[in-house]
Order: C-alpha cells, then sequence, then structure tokens
C-alpha cells in the first residue's frame, strides 16, 4: 500500500501540484465540520485520538533524507535552509486501518540536533504527541490547499527555536464521519 499513497496522490507539504494560501483566503470553502478541523491549531493528533475510540495508529508510508529546492518551500523556510538536507517523513493517522490523514513532515538536519534527534526515529509514535508536548512550541500562520476533494493544511513549527514543516490532509474516511463506536472493557 505503500507505493499506492506516494505515488497517487501528489500530497506533499512542497508539491508543486499544490497552492498553499492563508486560511482566510480558501475557496470554496471547506464544509464547517471540515473548517473545524482544518482551522483548529490545537494537537491534531490528540483530536483524532479522543475520536477513535482507542483505536488511533500511525502507519509509517515513507522516511528519508531529502535534499529539496522547490519554489514552495521558499515561503516557509530561510533561503539558506531551503538548501540543506531535510528528514522527509509521510504518515497516514489512521483508526484501525482506516486512513484518516495523511501527514508530511521536513525537518532540516540543522533543527535535528540535541534532544531532537530523536525526532529521526519516531517510528510509528506520532510527531504531534512530540511536538505539542513543549509548552514553547511556536506554530505560524495555517496556509490551506486543495487537491481534488481533498483539503490540506500547512505551517511552520519552532521547536527549541529551530523549524520544521508539518503537512496534514484530510482524507474522506474522516469527513465521511466514520467513527468507531466506543470499546466497551
Amino acid at each position: 500500500m505503500k507505493e499506492s499513497w506516494t505515488e497517487h496522490y501528489p500530497l506533499s507539504v512542497d508539491s508543486a501540484e499544490l497552492l498553499w494560501r492563508p486560511a482566510d483566503w480558501i475557496l470554496p470553502r471547506p464544509h464547517p465540520a471540515l473548517q473545524s478541523w482544518l482551522l483548529d491549531r490545537g494537537s491534531l493528533t490528540q483530536r483524532l485520538k479522543e475520536h477513535s475510540a482507542g483505536q488511533f495508529g500511525v502507519r509509517v508510508l515513507e522516511e528519508k533524507w531529502v535534499q529539496r529546492t522547490s519554489p514552495s518551500l521558499l515561503q516557509c523556510f530561510p533561503v539558506h535552509l531551503t538548501r540543506c538536507r531535510m528528514w522527509s517523513r509521510k504518515v497516514l493517522l489512521q483508526c484501525g486501518d482506516l486512513p484518516w490523514v495523511m501527514a508530511h513532515s521536513l525537518i532540516p538536519v540543522t533543527t535535528m540536533v540535541g534532544e531532537l534527534r530523536c525526532l529521526r526515529r519516531l517510528s510509528d509514535r506520532p510527531l504531534g504527541e512530540f511536538l505539542f508536548r513543549d509548552p514553547l512550541l511556536q506554530r505560524s500562520q495555517l496556509e490551506v490547499t486543495r487537491w481534488q476533494e481533498i483539503y490540506g493544511r500547512r505551517s511552520l513549527f519552532h521547536l527549541q527555536g529551530r523549524p520544521l514543516l508539518v503537512a496534514e490532509f484530510f482524507l474522506p474516511a474522516l469527513l465521511e464521519g466514520q467513527f468507531p463506536s466506543p470499546r466497551i472493557p
């Protein structure tokens, strides 16, 4: 399944096929239910866990070092960082086997120093849990995009003063209200 997601969906934080705009510029406006997910500045991981009835999981699609020079990245990172190697991580955030969100993060090699080196070894743990436990976490303005019927958002986080870019794409299963029944102990 890895190849089908990465080959058939150009859902990437720096895809040339996507036009990223400030959240209040997006047209057509998504359904209010989607807007509540799209514009929420809190932890998406935490919110998904609350809706998954204990079935939340992360499936890693791809993790690798990349060297990007996309014009889209110039909007996010300072020029000197767009030329350095970055850790690219693509994952599905899912409920059981049902993908709800596809996420892509780009982390400059210069960010991954000290205790932040662990970002390369998250495996199937969600990045959001790591990010949002830092009370000094800073997040830039949300940018929003649309590809076919899939909306996405991206923002630049600063963790310990070091940048990392995260994009999240909201897949149909989440928006169709396919929430599990709570587990009975």
